[in-house]
């Protein structure tokens, strides 16, 4: 639970597809369902959640999958009252 007025960062790997991991770091067997999602998917859920978002950026890097970064704030009317 955040505070009005909290903030909220959130990473996430960027794309539209899903896949199952079954590797994690040094070798280390699991079995993970990895979902990547766009920035707008994320603004449409964080918004009916009561978010408003600040800032964004896409994260690039030659030796990895795009990353996604998201600032948002929690709306103070979304606390029963709160009076916001």
């Amino acid at each position: 639970m955040l505070r009005p007025g909290g903030p909220l960062l959130l990473g996430f790997h960027v794309g539209d597809e899903a896949t199952l991991k079954t590797e994690g770091y040094g070798g280390h067997p699991m079995k993970v369902r990895v979902h990547r999602r766009q920035h707008a998917q994320l603004f449409t859920w964080l918004g009916d959640a009561g978010f408003v978002v600040e800032s964004h950026r896409t994260l690039t890097s030659a030796g990895s999958r795009l990353g996604g970064m998201i600032l948002a704030r929690r709306r103070s009317a979304d606390v029963p009252g709160d009076g916001g």
